[in-house]
This record gives structure tokens, C-alpha cells and sequence, in this order.
């Protein structure tokens, strides 16, 4: 008798570690698409914003010319039809919710000190519940992602800065770093 209950205890004891290795193995492949899926959406609300700065630089150039800088920075959630999934608004604490958008507008002073008014310009802030990549740039719970409005130019003289004699074509999102250290 001891016998055939020490077999049922083997038995058990062997299935339960293969429940539970199978068990482990589907939390990893859960862990992994839910950083995949939030990856997935990251791009398409960044194809969104791109696709909104297409379209207001349509705007500015038929209404203005084809002066885009005093667009810089500007806010481009305030140019959509209607609210996007995720968006906070202003970030009122440094960062959003995981998961979550949020604009960041920069203080503005003098010499590089802050005032406690913040003017227009800003920054495009995204907070990953995930670690994510998004090209060659990394982002975590830890290490929220930005972006700010930026003019897309030819770059005639090749210093990298836009100049007068450089051919101004629209708005683009360019990736920033985040100096979430240095306003804490």
C-alpha cells in the first residue's frame, strides 16, 4: 500500500511541476505580447501625431508661408479633431500614469532659471507600463519618452541647425531626452 501511494505522490508531485512550468512559461509569453501590444500602440499614436503635423504644416504654409518656427514646441495634441485615447493633458506631476500621454510644458525664465509660469512650448511625454524600444531608444516604467514639435528642414550648409538659408518643408516630431532629474 505504501508503495502505490508513494507512486500517486510522484505522480502528483510531477504533474503539479509541469502545471507549474507551463504555468511560468505562459506568464512569460502574457509579459511579453503585453509589451509587444503596448510597443504596437506607442507607434501608432506617434504615426497619429505625425500625421497631425502633416496637416497643420499644410495649414501654416497656406495661411502663413513657410515660416514654421513659431510652431516649435507647440502642442500637438491640441490640433486633433478630438481627444486621443491616453491623453492626460498637461502634465501636472512631472510624468503621467503608466500607459499614459501627457504634455509637458517647459518653464520659462531667465537664464536658465524657472518661474513658475510655463509658457506654450513643450515636450510630448510617454510613460511605458512596459519596457519598450522604439528604434534605438529605450523606454520603462522608469524612463518615461519624449518628443517635441520641431521644423523639418534641408540642411544646406550641413551644420545640423536651422539657418536662414535653409529650405523650411513642415513640422516634424523629434525624439528628446528626458531631464526628469533635473525638475524633481
Amino acid at each position: 500500500m505504501s508503495v502505490l501511494t508513494n507512486a500517486h505522490r510522484l505522480r502528483f508531485l510531477v504533474a503539479l511541476c509541469i502545471l507549474l512550468t507551463l504555468w511560468w512559461v505562459l506568464l512569460g509569453v502574457v509579459e511579453r505580447e503585453a509589451g509587444r501590444a503596448e510597443q504596437q500602440g506607442t507607434r501608432l499614436m506617434l504615426n497619429q501625431i505625425r500625421s497631425v503635423l502633416v496637416v497643420k504644416g499644410a495649414e501654416i504654409r497656406l495661411q502663413e508661408g513657410a515660416d514654421f518656427r513659431a510652431w516649435v514646441g507647440r502642442n500637438p495634441f491640441e490640433w486633433f479633431g478630438s481627444e486621443p485615447a491616453w491623453y492626460d493633458g498637461i502634465c501636472h506631476d512631472g510624468r503621467p500614469e503608466p500607459g499614459r500621454w501627457c504634455f509637458k510644458r517647459l518653464q520659462t525664465g531667465d537664464k536658465g532659471y524657472k518661474k513658475d509660469t510655463a509658457g506654450a512650448e513643450g515636450r510630448v511625454i510617454f510613460q511605458p507600463r512596459q519596457p519598450i524600444s522604439l528604434g534605438d531608444r529605450q523606454g520603462s516604467v522608469d524612463t518615461p519618452m519624449a518628443w517635441v514639435v520641431a521644423v523639418e528642414f534641408t540642411d544646406r550648409n550641413g551644420n545640423g541647425r536651422l539657418d536662414g538659408q535653409d529650405l523650411q518643408s513642415g513640422l516634424r516630431l523629434q525624439p528628446v531626452e528626458t531631464n526628469d532629474r533635473a525638475e524633481h
